[in-house]
């Protein structure tokens, strides 16, 4: 038995509709002359309300989104003061285990000055306390969750990863990339059942914004054996969004990876659910721009002007490389031959030149996707158009953290970040998508930011509203592998629909029903 659905308008443009759903799928979806060419039973009227397909995050973190809902949150302090008068509170208050906070952003601080180990171990130097930059690539540690992290003064920094020091050669706190992930991994995690519960908690908060499918990125940062264990419980438990998974690199090749028949029987079971998929292999290139770990072509503003930097083929070059451009080659080459897609962090430009180098010596470089990529030349969108890979962009970032942006770059390279309309003008297929919990996580925000950017950034990088819902829906389907699946409410897709009173294409705040 069918349902049908009447007496809506398309949201994209406003045309009055009629909709067949059978068994969760599509049927027809058609005008309407307003004589109900549909009839009999399961007859819906929507009483002439806007309707679209459900959103489509395909670069987010799910099951720290639930994580982070736990944790202190300093995303509104402006200053160290401020920072540190929320951590006492909070320590006074919930006094027992690591003090976790999360949305930390020292460039919201006059000076831009990190906080340092002190400053925390003054709070308490026995708690171990952790304070997770915004961007996610960086971290200011106490002493104590250092010493639970085995981090010394005798601990030499990491490939991919530096330990800041002061002007004294001591360390002050700060962890940057894969020291930020070190140490943050010496917290303790819930157990499976826990980590599902946060899955399905950040699984009703996206529902409730009109998200119908969410890509996690980063899956296995905690635990590669249990966070799959966990995303299939979560998806047995109900998680109203449907998941698309895509695995650290080092956990499935690298040398601590999970035995390759345990991570077989692992993904099995995760595909054998129907709301959940493993979709592809998770790699970084380089950090962010906020913490001046994105590596990027010229000089960080807040960088040293004394320090020397590397250059390549004559310019100078900022920030941190995770791996060398052997090493990345190799990476993707792995993956690639495994047969799986890969979906490469990189926000500064130099990064982006070496991955495009590393997915251009693939044999189908159409496959992979780009994550990021917020500093691009007119030569270097040329040149993915070329290669055929995919693009994502996080439009929202321009919103949340345009101070930072400024404050590394300068007003004018700053001005230029996200080229949503040149990339869509190349044909090179663009999809947006949030990044939480970098940030907020509403659809909307994206959206409209992308098709009205902040003043500060500039204007003739503004696509339509309609290209900007497209990016979030049926293209976030497409980078996906759902092509056809989801995000379109064409026949044969998923029936995965949000409703609005107002016309989304000009409500000011859009707010799905």
């Amino acid at each position: 038995m069918s349902t049908k659905y009447v007496n809506f308008r398309w949201g994209l443009s406003g045309e009055i509709q009629q909709m067949e759903v059978a068994n969760g799928r599509v049927i027809s979806r058609h005008p309407s002359d307003g004589q109900n060419e549909l009839s009999g039973d399961g007859m819906v009227d929507l009483g002439g309300r806007y309707l679209l397909p459900k959103f489509i995050d395909a670069h987010c973190h799910v099951l720290p989104t639930g994580l982070d809902l736990k944790k202190l949150n300093l995303g509104q302090a402006n200053s160290q003061e401020e920072v540190l008068e929320l951590v006492r509170d909070w320590h006074a208050s919930q006094p027992e285990g690591w003090l976790l906070a999360v949305h930390y952003n020292q460039t919201r601080f006059d000076g831009g000055a990190h906080l340092t180990l002190a400053d925390l171990d003054k709070i308490s130097s026995t708690r171990p306390i952790l304070l997770r930059h915004v961007n996610g690539h960086a971290t200011v540690a106490n002493s104590a969750a250092l010493a639970a992290a085995r981090v010394d003064e005798s601990t030499p920094d990491m490939p991919g990863g530096e330990y800041g020091r002061g002007p004294d050669g001591k360390l002050n706190g700060l962890c940057l990339e894969h020291a930020h992930e070190h140490v943050h991994r010496a917290a303790p995690m819930e157990d499976v059942e826990g980590m599902a519960r946060a899955i399905v908690a950040a699984g009703q908060k996206m529902a409730e914004l009109g998200i119908g499918c969410a890509s996690d990125m980063m899956t296995g940062f905690y635990d590669l054996d249990q966070e799959l264990q966990a995303y299939t419980l979560a998806a047995q438990m109900g998680c109203p969004v449907h998941l698309r998974l895509y695995l650290q690199w080092r956990n499935v090749y690298g040398r601590r990876a999970v035995p390759a028949d345990r991570l077989k029987e692992l993904i099995q079971a995760a595909d054998a659910e129907p709301t959940l998929k493993v979709r592809g292999i998770k790699v970084f290139s380089d950090g962010g721009i906020s913490s001046a770990t994105a590596a990027v072509y010229g000089r960080f503003l807040t960088t040293d002007p004394s320090v020397t930097l590397p250059t390549v083929d004559g310019r100078e070059t900022d920030g941190k490389l995770i791996y060398s451009a052997e090493k990345l080659k190799f990476m993707v080459q792995t993956a690639h031959e495994d047969g799986k897609q890969v979906s490469i962090h990189a926000i500064g430009d130099y990064a982006t030149d070496l991955v495009m180098d590393a997915i251009a010596a693939t044999d189908e470089p159409s496959r992979h996707r780009i994550e990021h990529a917020m500093i691009l030349s007119d030569t270097q969108i040329d040149r993915m158009k070329s290669i055929g890979c995919f693009c994502t962009f996080q439009p929202e970032f321009l919103m949340a953290l345009g101070p930072a942006y400024r404050m590394q770059l300068g007003e004018q390279r700053a001005s230029l970040l996200i080229r949503s309309r040149s990339v869509l003008d190349a044909g090179i297929p663009l999809s947006f998508n949030s990044d939480r919990p970098i940030v907020a996580g509403n659809p909307w925000d994206g959206i409209l930011t992308a098709s009205q950017r902040p003043a500060g950034y500039d204007p003739a990088e503004n696509c339509s509203r309609a290209e900007a819902i497209i990016a979030y829906t049926a293209a976030g389907a497409e980078v996906n592998g759902d092509k056809g699946e989801m995000g379109t409410l064409e026949p044969g897709s998923l029936a995965h629909f949000q409703l609005y009173d107002e016309d989304p294409m000009s409500a000011t705040t859009p707010r799905p029903l």
